[in-house]
């Protein structure tokens, strides 16, 4: 007479009890249901591809926000200047008034004098990390979140625009010389309007390409999470259906080794 239990196959079942434990609490540790390339070889690769976009979009969004920031310190020059141009017109009307004599003229130049070299001061020390905002023709290129996809600046030398006008040379202390500096204030006025106006422009097509990366920023997380984040209702559920698994297993086994016992006392006894 043979009485035997099952022996191999109560420590295959055990293992895979085991492995399941295991599989389940590195899942809930790390937060990632792939944790091993044999856990979803497939499931791997794209959640690295979306984690290489998801690192695309932050650095485009980081682009963005500095070429937005260049172009909010470029527009708050140009109101400065506007403001300038606007009070040195105003003392040019003042100064072409026939009624004016010479000393009325020169407190008028007096004050116009200062406002354009302020002006000038502006222009020429406006930069943004060091590159200026209004000396150069440079275009300046907002790179994206893929090659080619980038949003052009194109560079405009005011400076140059200024003294090409004859803007750092007004006189308004004559009549003659006033009403010649209104036609120079124009132009240049109209420069600053020009300036602004494609900043404007470019700031607003930049902001749309940053709403259009956040969103498929979010989309892309919400992708990769989906693929590669832990379920951790179903991942705790299945750790649980383990470990009652195992207790029940080792009770069974304890069961039947007693009673193994139990037969083998009695065979000796007969």
């Amino acid at each position: 007479m043979s009485i035997s239990i099952n022996g191999f196959s109560g420590f295959s079942h055990t293992s895979k009890s085991q492995n399941a434990s295991t599989t389940s609490l590195e899942r809930l540790s790390s937060g990632s249901k792939i944790n091993h390339a044999s856990d979803d070889a497939a499931g791997l690769a794209i959640s690295q591809r979306l984690s290489s976009q998801l690192g695309g979009f932050n650095a485009a969004t980081r682009n963005a926000g500095d070429a937005i920031s260049s172009i909010q310190v470029a527009d708050g020059a140009l109101q400065s200047l506007s403001k300038n141009i606007g009070r040195i017109q105003e003392l040019s009307i003042q100064a072409a008034n026939g009624s004016l004599n010479s000393t009325d003229r020169n407190a008028l130049q007096a004050e116009a004098s200062q406002l354009m070299s302020e002006s000038n001061r502006i222009l020429e020390s406006s930069n943004f990390n060091g590159k200026s905002l209004f000396a150069s023709i440079e275009n300046s290129n907002v790179q994206l979140d893929t090659v080619g996809n980038t949003i052009t600046l194109a560079g405009k030398d005011l400076v140059g625009e200024f003294k090409s006008l004859g803007f750092q040379s007004l006189d308004i202390s004559s009549q003659q010389g006033a009403t010649a500096a209104l036609d120079v204030l124009g132009k240049a006025s109209d420069q600053i309007n020009s300036r602004a106006s494609e900043l404007g422009a470019v700031s607003n097509r930049i902001e749309n390409s940053v709403d259009n990366i956040a969103s498929s920023s979010i989309n892309s997380a919400e992708a990769r999470s989906r693929i590669s984040d832990t379920d951790f209702a179903k991942t705790t559920s299945t750790l649980a259906a383990s470990q009652i698994q195992d207790q029940a297993r080792v009770a069974v086994q304890a069961q039947a080794n007693g009673n193994r016992d139990t037969i083998l006392k009695l065979l000796i006894n007969l």
